[in-house]
């Protein structure tokens, strides 16, 4: 056997692991056999306990120091790798393993698919759900993203903008990010030159950068620095990298305000134009969006009657409303007013408190759900008790999604098609759209 060893110790890739991982911590040899939900190796310690290590793959074999993390569980820094698995590939961002951004670009392509695959297999398996015969998957490129929310630092050295480092409160500098298309990182690097005199030395900001339609916006969360510097900084900003408006808020969950506006920022979903509020949810990648959507158009077939659920900003509602009755509801009031104002019925309400009773149902031929990641648990239970004979479900959590699934398997559905897209590159992360049809209506 040949045996490959490759000094990582001074590798960034597992800088920053040790932040949440005490002492005591012991150098052992690991046989790597799986990997788990999020994307790290599984190996065991020879009392039969699990250990996870990252940025590990099934079929290396490695030394590693391991010690509990906070919550009490076995976690493992690679020291050296020993037998390298043929599933490993050389990351292709050189911030990899330091950068938060992503955690599987040492898989190869075969064993990433595989593994994006598998995590929804496991999560429908959990729950008691049969994978359907139909079983389809998208993946989309790296360079994609039109949306970014990057942390930013201004010191006195100088002015960082990027991602968190992994388990760290430390920004990494991404001027060559793999995953942002190209209008993103223009608008990123192209505000850095203004962030010192809108920010000041010493402060934080998050900065939400969005392209859509040839049109760019800025969402700023944090504190800007008093003075007219600032302003000036902030105009001089707008101007420069023809944005259309430059919105803020002082901490996350609030809502942004407009500070500038050279135009309005429009977002186009089919015959629906939308006028979207300040850092408005858009789906990552044009290329997600369109995949997305004609999944959901192709499951809602010719049905005449739909209820949007979780609608946002009309991702669905646009293609769907030609020579349809279709009915938007969302608990996000920006959203909803936007959709208003664009003529939709579209209708304000918290479904996870209020969702749609088996009466409001009577007469929907489709719903269509696009919950958070949390899920939609007392929508579906609804739902399954409902006449209501199709659902089209879209969902970025599969273990959440499982078990909604297992809710409409109760009530006589049947989980006729799964679609796998994967817009959240080189993550753990997937959308995945499931087609339920009720037994009684299963062609």
């Amino acid at each position: 056997m040949i045996l490959l060893f490759m000094n990582i110790e001074k590798s960034p890739v597992q800088t920053g692991l040790f932040l949440c991982m005490g002492r005591g911590m012991k150098d052992v040899s690991l046989k790597i056999s799986d990997v788990g939900m999020n994307g790290d190796g599984i190996a065991r310690l020879e009392n039969g306990e699990v250990v996870f290590v990252p940025f590990s793959v099934p079929g290396d074999i490695v030394m590693a120091k391991v010690g509990k993390d906070h919550d009490g569980q076995n976690r493992a820094k690679i020291t050296s790798i020993l037998l390298k698995s043929p599933s490993r590939t050389e990351p292709p961002c050189r911030h990899f393993g330091v950068c938060g951004g992503c955690s599987l670009q040492h898989l190869n392509e075969e064993a990433y698919r595989e593994f994006k695959k598998n995590q929804i297999i496991w999560a429908l398996q959990k729950c008691g759900v049969q994978m359907p015969k139909v079983f389809e998957h998208i993946f989309i490129s790296a360079g994609t993203r039109r949306r970014a929310n990057f942390a930013a630092v201004v010191t006195k050295a100088k002015t960082t903008i990027g991602f968190h480092e992994r388990r760290s409160s430390n920004i990494r500098d991404v001027p060559d990010c793999l995953l942002i298309d190209d209008d993103v990182r223009v608008v990123m690097e192209g505000f850095r030159p203004f962030l010192r005199a809108i920010a000041g030395e010493g402060a934080k900001m998050d900065i939400l950068i969005q392209c859509v339609n040839g049109a760019r916006e800025i969402a700023l969360t944090g504190k800007i620095a008093p003075g007219w510097e600032a302003q000036q900084a902030l105009a001089d900003a707008l101007r420069t990298l023809d944005l259309a408006r430059i919105s803020l808020r002082s901490r996350d969950y609030e809502s942004y305000e407009i500070l500038l506006e050279a135009k309005p920022f429009f977002a186009s979903f089919d015959s629906l134009v939308v006028n979207l509020a300040p850092g408005a949810f858009l789906q990552p990648s044009e290329k997600g969006e369109r995949a997305l959507t004609k999944c959901v158009i192709d499951g809602a077939g010719d049905a005449s009657c739909i209820v949007d659920l979780f609608c946002g900003n009309g991702t669905f509602t646009g293609p769907l409303m030609t020579n349809r009755k279709i009915i938007a509801t969302d608990f996000a009031p920006d959203a909803i007013a936007s959709l208003q104002k664009a003529g939709i019925d579209a209708r304000l309400r918290n479904l996870f408190k209020e969702p749609f009773g088996v009466k409001e149902l009577d007469g929907v031929d489709c719903v269509i759900l696009d919950p958070p990641r949390a899920g939609a648990g007392a929508q579906v239970a609804q739902i399954a008790n409902s006449k209501v004979n199709l659902v089209v479900y879209v969902s970025c959590n599969s273990q959440t999604f499982a078990k909604d699934a297992s809710v409409l398997l109760g009530g006589d559905f049947v989980l006729e098609k799964l679609t796998l897209i994967d817009q959240f590159i080189w993550s753990p992360h997937s959308e995945i759209v499931g087609v339920f049809r009720r037994r009684a209506f299963n062609a």
